[in-house]
């Protein structure tokens, strides 16, 4: 098995390979990402990598591997929560520093595991649209209140509590005939975001060899869901904002307006206060955005709905692997009520998944790996 080290401090580079070469492993060494990315091939097998380095951290060093590598994230108490954001990058397993070798080659042998038995295989297990606690219910209630309407609503909330879910059943619910589509403002480059959006006509640019619809023509008629959206850069937020206002679009390279009849949904997990203080989210767009304000609550404020959707992603990972019947033992299943979940249903998803893949019949508590 041949592992990369990105490390940037030189001792715990050094001394995680003369570890994992005393336990038989084949090590290559890098001292930040930007080294690492021009150099990984496919020889690697698992990347271990740490959070905090100078040029490119660990979370964007993630999003540029691009689900190539099986990676394991190395973070310090001040960096936890930054660990906790790349669960929905599809990090398997992080470890707090200082910590013992022995619990690096566990999490190495776990992965294995994993990988071993998924045969590399993505899951994209998702959890069924579960609403089981009194605050879910009361965020439902309003959401179908507002679903049948034209109102913009603007879904408030940490990363990974759902926003999308719920964005899906407004749409569901509010009888419009066209599709629901979603865009990601963090994860598409700034300058990509504009033609994603709008669309463009043949010869707009050097590479628009042929006319392309935007989002907002594809949406027509449904509901376009923006999250992410204080991501959104602050010049093409006057843009957005006039399509609010005059009800068309006008592709890259083109003079012709197009109506459109598209109903926005916008979420973020930033808070917009802060970011329009400090002039880096419009004011004006952000009231036409938010014409109904909805907050979700956090996953372990909503803790009547946390078992049934622990049980609900163990199923499907269970069907996805074609793994044995297994069941949350008791003990699990308080540890998780117990859990504070900084990466909400993201996490308990991933928790949930290597619990399946490495557990016997029964899941216990430690099978769970909490931090």
């Amino acid at each position: 098995m041949k592992i990369a080290v990105v490390e940037d401090d030189i001792n715990m580079r050094k001394s995680l390979s003369l570890a994992l070469k005393s336990e038989g492993y084949e090590v290559v060494e890098f001292r930040n990402a930007i080294d690492a990315l021009k150099k990984l091939d496919d020889s690697i097998d698992l990347i271990i990598s740490d959070i905090t380095m100078p040029k490119m951290d660990g979370i964007d060093f993630v999003k540029e591997l691009n689900g190539k590598y099986e990676v394991i994230l190395i973070t310090g108490n001040a960096t936890l929560n930054r660990a906790i954001e790349a669960l929905r990058l599809g990090v398997k397993d992080f470890l707090t520093k200082p910590f013992e070798i022995e619990d690096l080659i566990a999490a190495i042998e776990r992965n294995q595991k994993v990988v071993t038995k998924t045969k590399g295989k993505k899951a994209a297990v998702k959890p069924s649209f579960i609403a089981e606690d009194e605050k879910t219910k009361e965020v439902l209630n309003i959401s179908k209140k507002v679903a049948p309407t034209m109102a913009s609503v603007m879904l408030l909330g940490e990363s990974g509590v759902g926003k999308e879910e719920f964005a899906k059943f407004i749409h569901e619910n509010s009888g419009r005939s066209g599709k629901f589509i979603a865009i990601n403002m963090s994860a598409i480059p700034e300058n990509l975001i504009e033609s994603e959006l709008f669309g463009y006509e043949k010869g707009a640019f050097t590479d628009a060899t042929v006319s392309k619809p935007g989002l907002f023509e594809l949406a027509q008629g449904g509901t376009l869901f923006l999250d992410e959206i204080a991501e959104m850069p602050f010049n093409l937020q006057a843009k957005l904002l006039r399509v609010l206002q005059e009800k068309e679009i006008n592709r890259l390279g083109s003079t012709k307006p197009t109506k459109i009849d598209v109903r926005i949904i916008s979420a973020t997990n930033q808070n917009i206060d802060e970011m329009i203080k400090n002039n880096k989210f419009r004011e004006d767009l952000y009231y036409r955005l938010a014409t109904i304000p909805i907050k979700i609550p956090p996953l372990r404020e909503r803790k009547k709905d946390i078992i049934p959707i622990a049980e609900d992603i163990l199923e499907k990972t269970i069907k996805e692997y074609n793994l044995e019947k297994k069941n949350l033992s008791d003990e699990a299943k308080e540890a998780l009520l117990n859990y504070e979940f900084r990466g909400n249903i993201r996490e308990l998803i991933n928790i949930i998944e290597r619990a399946a893949i490495l557990s016997e019949k029964v899941i216990k508590k430690e099978n769970l790996f909490l931090l």
